[in-house]
Parts: C-alpha cells; structure tokens; sequence
C-alpha cells in the first residue's frame, strides 16, 4: 500500500458502527481519513466540496433513500469506489446496488472482507490514477517534443512508406515549399537527384537495422540541387512505424544563426529588444566609455501602478497595452539608440547623453497623452515614470548604472517631477521626498519591520525524470509604493549595511513555513535556498536553523542551501565549518554562479557539494555558439564525474533546452518553463525530457 492516506466517506446511520469501521481498517495499516454523514439529508452537500477515494455506503437504511444516496454517489463521484454494507438486506436489493454502480457489496459481519475489498479498490484506484497521469504525461510529452521539433534549427521531416507525412518548417522552406498540404504525400524519392537515389534508396532500407547518415545532393521544389547531409533514424507517427529524417543544409548554417542570433535578441510579446542584449550591449558601451570619455545615459522607463491597471482590465488587455506602448516607443525613439523591454512593465533605453534622453522623454510622454489605450470596458490613461542617468566616473560597473537609472524612475512618481526625473552627480541615487527609498540600512530594517518582503519560487526542473518538486527560493522587497525593487540593487544595500543577514533568515524562516505545509499536503517539494557571504561568516547561523528546523519539524533533506562561488573562495574556512555543520543534519550543499573564476574545479576538491549551478552566462546564446557547447559539456562531464549533479539556470528558449539535453546537464531553471511566482503550483508531472 501507498503512504498516501485513504480519503473515505462513511454513510452509516450508527456512530459506533462508523467507528468500527475505522478501526478494523486502520487495524489492518491502512491510514484513513474518514467523514461520517447519517444519510442522504447530508450527503449531497459532502460530496460537492470533497474528493473521496472510496465511499462505503450502509444498505440498512429505509430503501428509497439507499437508493437514492448510491445513485447520488455515483453520478457525483465516477472514479471513486462505493462499497455497500448490509446487517441483513434482500438479495435482489445488493445485486440491484452492483447494478447501479456500486463495486462489491460486504456484510457489515465480516470486518476481513471488508479490509480486503478496500485494500482491494484502493490499489486499483491507484492505478487508475496513474494512468491518467501517464496518459497526461505522455499528450504533453508528445506535445513538447512537436514544439521542440517545430523550433530546431534543423530541417525535420517523417516518411511513411516512402510518403512525407510531416516535416516542419525549416524542411518546408529548405525545399522551397510554403505548407504542410504542399508536401504532404509528396515521395521522398521527387526530392533526392537523380544522380544520388540509388545510394538513397538503399540507406532508406537499411533504416530499420538501426540509424544512419549519407551526404548527398537535394532537389528543391523548383528543381534547383544543394548538398546536404541526411541523418535517418526510426520513429514513430500517430502510432504507425515511420523514418525520421534530418537535414543539414550546410550552405544555410550562416543565414540560420543570424535568425537564431535574433530570436534570443528579441522580445517574443513586444518586438523589442530584451535584457539580456541590452545589458551586453551596455558593458561594451561601458567600457568603450572608459576607454575614451564618451558621454552616455540610461532612461529607465515604468508604467506607474501597472499592478492596478492589470488587475482593473485584466491580463489580456494589459499585455495588449504593453504592445501599444511597444510600438509608441519604437516609433518615437531614433533608429541609433538601443531600446529594450527590461522587465514586465519597464523598459531601458541607451542614449548618446542626458540632453538627448530629456528630449527622448518629452516626446514619450506626449505620444503616450496623446494615444488612446482602449480596453474591451474602459479607457485607459497610463502614465509613464522616466529615470534618466548619466554615466560617470564614479559608477564603478554597468548594473549600478542601471539601478541609479531605476531610482531616478522611482523619483519621477512624485508629481513634482512631472513624470521624469534627472539623476545628477551631486544627489544620491534615490528617490526624491522619500526617506523609505535611500540607500541605506534603514530601507532594509524598514522592509523587515513591516513585512515587506516576499517569496517567489522558481522550480528546478530534473531532465532525468525525477519526480521530486524542486523550487529556487528567491527574495523580493517591496517599496512603500507597492513596487518591487530589482534585486541586485536592494541587496547591494544590504551588503552595505550588513544587513544580508537577517534577510537570510526572514527567507529561511518564511520558506520553512510554506516547505512545511506543502509537505503537510503530501506534496514532495524541496526547496533551494540562497545563504549570503554574510551568512556564511556568521557563527551563530547554524544553531539558530537547527533550532527552526525543530520546532517547525522540518527535515534537513528537504533543504539545500546554495553559496555563491566567489563567497566560497572569499571565506573558504568558515564555509567549510559551516557545511560540515549543515551536513549533520542531512541539508544538501550546492556551489552557485559556477564557472566564471579561474581554477574553478579546485574548489570542488575542498568542498562537499552536492550540486553545482552554472552560471547563467555560460547559457547565454549558446545555441548558436558550438564553442560554447563544448566548453559547458567539458565542464559538465567533469563535475558529473565526481558524483556532483548540475544544473543550469537562465534558460529562456527551446533552442538552449536542446542544447543542454544534449550536454548532459542533470537540472534546468529559467523563464522557459516558468518566471518566479508567488505560488508552488508548477506541473513537474508533465515535464519530463527523459
């Protein structure tokens, strides 16, 4: 039998042979949570705002409204099993109940049987539930894997009997077609040159002895030959036996990567260019302002009180307004500067300097005035917040300039800035009027005092078909205005004032809370959590987590705590302290933002950890990058071999999702599967790659 607890409904007019049946059940090991009801005047309301497994129901009760209660249960209920009991009941009546849906019917005399038929009709309902859940898993298997082949960067297609029954899009436009009817049914044969079809016919045949590859020349549609090279493997479509082929163009390698290039550039929901080319095109701008004293800006733009706007007009037409303003913005900036989307309601601009970025505003806020946002019910009056900075010598790196930019963007909330606000040398990089927002201790103490922070779970997805649900938890800090702080800035703060500490047991301790109640639900959630290179100093931190670990009864194997690299070297003999403490009490040890300092693997021979998290870097537009791909897989092999599993995060595209499946990483995390969210509430069980 499974741990899980049976969830049973008892219509049973006697209390005490209610009770009886619920202690020859768990008598017999079986863990129970048993809901008693007298007869039909209650059951109807039961059984709409409950779940049971199995429902035993007594025949001993006046006929009609037996009939009525087994009739009730299962309609309500047609994948739950219903049992009926019966003292001394008319034969016709239980072979009637059987008839009308019930599973078996047991004499309330026999307390034996009864535990055999429940044991009996659980573990059949087990297995009805798990095939739905293969069933599930594999639709959405198949499903993932049309949208991987439907996205590859290689042409694809399937033969049946020598017909094309599928081929995606990259096939289509290699051979010159514009849709699947066009070659549907088309023999693969009117595709190879006349030249080559001997020796294609005969690799064709020997497909089924396992896979193969011949290099040969193409025919398109319009007669014209190109060579290619044919990768054939057996496969698989709606059931039947078919031949996959793939095709390599070599002469379009150059135009596919510039398209690859884009789309890991773009925006999908905008059109705009994203974060991540914005912040690499800022660290090259960065550096070549270091180098010659160029002057450059930042304009940090926001739609102030956007939550409301979304919460007023609803997902769809917010994300419609984000388009709107899109294109407003790409229609007022000039072609010269770098514009992105760099959040979910903010975007960035690059500008050659300040003058040009207030002129850049002034036109955005009147194009914005001047448009009509028009919702299914209402009309919409967003107002734009503006932050503009100019980069100097005393901002030491490119994120500090953008965070200067994003107080700016605060400070134009205030209506004495008429919605844009300056950042000048001489002021502190805060939001003007409001002491809340300084960069200092007092703004974290503020945050921890009234509760202003909040967790968000990102999950770690196994690619090996684990079946545990594995989160990332991550801190957010929310201002005074309800508006969440990006967070390298607010922890940059707390690194200042040393306060990186008590943010690590606010998360810790609200983690261990929510840890405890999904596990309380059954669920099998295990939660990754960030330690700071202050917490790593601190000596009194791990008496203070096992004492939270016990009075919350939380086991340490659900836990793993990960640290930094650079922290790791920094403070190498108190790291190692503190994870042999952690390891006593069975916690996991990952390594994070791996693989960026020299000499990395060095500190794996120092350090028991059992993880080791890529940094994101290392997977930023490595689908394009062979380079790339075989240093991460290098580095994969490397770490795997000592027994260490990886994982890597920052995955925003299929493209990357093949790569690494193929690299041979253990784990993925990013905003392909799901961006950070209040709520645990991932489907792990149809997200198996294996």
């Amino acid at each position: 039998m499974t741990d899980r607890a049976i969830e049973l409904i008892i219509i049973e007019p006697s209390y005490n042979t209610a009770e009886e049946y619920v202690s020859s059940l768990r008598n017999a090991g079986m863990a129970i949570h048993p809901t008693r009801v007298d007869g039909m005047a209650e059951i109807g309301n039961l059984l709409e705002s409950s779940s049971p497994d199995l429902i035993l129901c007594s025949a001993d009760l006046e006929r009609t409204e037996f009939e009525k209660c087994l009739d009730l249960c299962v309609r309500s209920h047609p994948g739950s099993s219903v049992i009926v009991l019966y003292q001394e009941q008319a034969p016709e009546v239980l072979l009637q109940a059987l008839r009308s849906g019930a599973r078996d019917v047991v004499s309330k005399n026999d307390p034996e049987h009864l535990q055999l038929v429940v044991k009996r009709e659980f573990g059949d309902l087990l297995v009805r539930l798990e095939l739905e859940q293969l069933k599930q898993q594999l639709v959405e298997s198949e499903s993932r894997c049309s949208a991987l082949i439907d996205n590859s960067r290689d042409a694809i297609a399937y033969i049946h009997e020598g017909m094309h029954v599928r081929a995606n899009s990259v096939y289509l436009e290699m051979f010159g077609y514009q849709d699947q009817e066009d070659l549907l049914g088309m023999p693969i044969l009117d595709m190879i040159a006349t030249e080559d079809l001997s020796r294609f016919k005969k690799s064709l045949r020997s497909v089924e002895s396992g896979q193969g590859e011949l290099e040969i020349m193409c025919k398109k549609g319009d007669g014209k030959t190109f060579k290619a090279v044919l990768e054939f493997s057996p496969s698989a479509v709606d059931g039947e036996p078919c031949t996959e082929i793939i095709i390599r163009d070599r002469s379009s390698d150059e135009q596919l990567e510039r398209k690859l290039q884009m789309a890991s550039d773009y925006d999908s929901q905008t059109g705009l260019l994203n974060k991540p080319f914005f912040m690499r095109q800022l660290e090259n701008e960065f550096a070549e302002h270091k180098r010659t004293g160029e002057s450059l800006a930042i304009m940090y733009m926001a739609i102030d009180d956007f939550q409301k706007i979304r919460g007023d007009i609803g997902i769809a037409a917010s994300d419609s307004l984000l388009q709107e303003l899109s294109k407003i913005l790409s229609g007022v900036v000039s072609p010269g500067n770098v514009l992105s989307r760099f959040g979910d309601h903010s975007f960035c601009l690059l500008s050659d300097t300040i003058d040009s970025a207030k002129q850049l505003a002034e036109n955005v806020h009147r194009a914005v005035k001047e448009h009509i946002f028009q919702s299914t019910n209402s009309l919409v009056e967003p107002r734009c917040n503006i932050g503009i900075a100019g980069l100097s010598e005393t901002i030491p790196g490119c994120q500090e300039f953008v965070n200067i930019a994003y107080q700016a963007c605060r400070a134009a909330r205030s209506d004495e800035t008429n919605g844009t606000y300056v950042h000048e040398e001489h002021q502190p990089a805060q939001a003007a009027g409001n002491p809340e927002a300084s960069e200092s201790s007092e703004l974290i103490q503020d945050a921890l005092e009234n509760d202003r922070f909040k967790l968000a779970y990102q999950p770690i997805v196994s690619l090996d078909g684990e079946s545990r649900e594995i989160y990332s938890v991550l801190t957010r800090l929310i201002d005074a205005n309800g508006e969440e702080l990006l967070p390298d800035h607010f922890m940059a703060i707390a690194s200042r004032g040393d306060c990186m500490t008590a943010i690590d047991r606010w998360a810790i301790d609200h983690a261990l809370d929510e840890l405890g109640s999904q596990r309380a639900e059954g669920r099998k959630v295990v939660f990754f959590i960030s330690l700071s290179s202050q917490t790593i100093q601190d000596k009194s931190f791990l008496l203070w987590l096992c004492d939270c670990l016990r009075e919350k009864n939380i086991k340490g194997s659900w836990l793993t705590f990960q640290m930094k690299e650079a922290d790791l070297r920094a403070h190498l003999t108190e790291a190692k302290v503190l994870i042999e403490g952690l390891k006593m009490v069975n916690c996991k040890i990952a390594m994070d933002q791996y693989g960026l300092m020299p000499k990395s693997a060095t500190l794996m021979k120092h350090l028991p950890v059992d993880f080791i998290k890529f940094d994101s870097s290392l997977v930023d537009g490595i689908a394009g990058n062979q380079e790339m791909q075989e240093k991460l897989t290098a580095m994969n092999t490397e770490i795997k071999g000592r027994d260490i599993r990886t994982i890597i995060v920052g995955v925003e595209d299929a493209n990357s999702l093949a790569i690494l499946w193929t690299v041979g990483v253990n784990y993925i995390q990013g905003y392909f599967l799901q961006e950070p969210s209040e709520t645990i509430d991932f489907e792990f069980t149809g997200t198996h790659f294996s």
